[in-house]
């Protein structure tokens, strides 16, 4: 489970956030790849993908694999991969480019600089996302894709085929497939940021109990559809922030909402080895805030209420590229200046 939105300062630079919900330890690292750079990348399965990139990149890796769930390029392209079961991903082609879905973020990161450079690769057929039935179970993902123009897609893999939707309220979570989170906003045009005013039955007047009233109804659980609208509803609500580091507070704000506590969401499995306890518990293991006009990536994780940030505009991408950086955790706040 996972909540991603895109918003914008008043003087005109975006911010995308987003958070990682998961039940495995991830072992997140922060993973670095340079531009005009050869790479050969490996998966969990030995999955290669060789690439070069035309633009460097950064982005949250998985499991000591440089396979990237979420990340930001040196041309202020944003993109990730969240959860969506019913994913059918496209054949193999004999003719086009072939990649694995696992690296779709890796290879829209390295390549692709908008989102019409990523919308043309898929509509023209130059690039299929492919994916066995096996891993359509085991891995179904969709994409949301910003740049720094303010521009943002949703890519679905639907039937064998992509779908690709304009995302006009800039928030993404899981299923059912985004057309239908769209709809389902229309169930709660009655939210506002007012409170409500007093009403009097018969005799006596009745006034709200405390702050709050006009958002009543917004949902509070963790499911996918209630984290859409709360994110949507939310961030519409907020009062814009002037620049670009004050969007980026806000956007940790929001994340703040669609936070997910360890053993808050729980799901029973099969007992292994590992888990014998057979329990599974959904959580945020880690949050990102990416200024796409600034070209600036900020995380936090699970362990550490602390945000570490990274500047593609002065990181070296020479010296680290291929490397994976660790994260700092633990560290609960910093000592106040004397």
């Amino acid at each position: 489970m996972c909540t991603d939105f895109l918003i914008q300062s008043a003087d005109g630079a975006w911010v995308n956030g987003r958070s990682m919900e998961f039940g495995a330890d991830l072992r997140t690292k922060i993973y670095v790849q340079a531009p005009k750079q050869k790479a050969v990348l490996r998966g969990l399965e030995g999955e290669a993908f060789e690439t070069t990139p035309d633009h460097g990149y950064v982005g949250t890796s998985s499991f000591d694999l440089p396979v990237v769930t979420d990340g930001l390029n040196t041309a202020g392209l944003s993109t990730g991969a969240l959860w969506l079961p019913g994913t059918e991903y496209q054949p193999i082609s004999l003719s086009h480019k072939n990649v694995f879905c696992a690296f779709f973020v890796n290879w829209m990161l390295s390549h692709c600089a908008t989102t019409d450079d990523v919308r043309h690769a898929l509509e023209s057929g130059s690039v299929h996302v492919v994916g066995g039935q096996w891993v359509a179970k085991a891995g179904p993902l969709h994409f949301p894709v910003h740049d720094a123009k303010g521009n943002s897609i949703v890519i679905e893999f639907l039937e064998g085929k992509p779908v690709i939707s304009n995302n006009p309220v800039g928030v993404l979570t899981n299923r059912p497939v985004f057309p239908w989170q769209l709809e389902n906003l229309r169930n709660y045009v009655n939210l506002t940021p007012w409170d409500k005013e007093s009403v009097t039955l018969g005799s006596q007047s009745f006034a709200p109990t405390g702050h709050g009233t006009g958002m009543e109804g917004l949902p509070g659980h963790a499911t996918p559809p209630a984290r859409f609208v709360r994110a949507a509803y939310l961030k519409q609500f907020a009062l814009q922030p002037k620049t670009a580091a004050e969007t980026a507070v806000l956007a940790f704000h929001l994340l703040n909402s669609v936070d997910i506590p360890l053993g808050t969401v729980r799901a029973k499995t099969q007992p292994t080895l590992t888990n014998p306890e057979g329990v599974e518990y959904d959580y945020t293991q880690w949050a990102v805030v990416k200024d796409l006009t600034n070209r600036l990536l900020n995380i936090r994780v699970y362990g550490s209420p602390l945000a570490w940030s990274i500047d593609l505009k002065t990181l070296d991408f020479t010296a680290l590229s291929g490397k994976q950086l660790p994260i700092p955790t633990g560290q609960v706040a910093l000592p106040l200046p004397a």
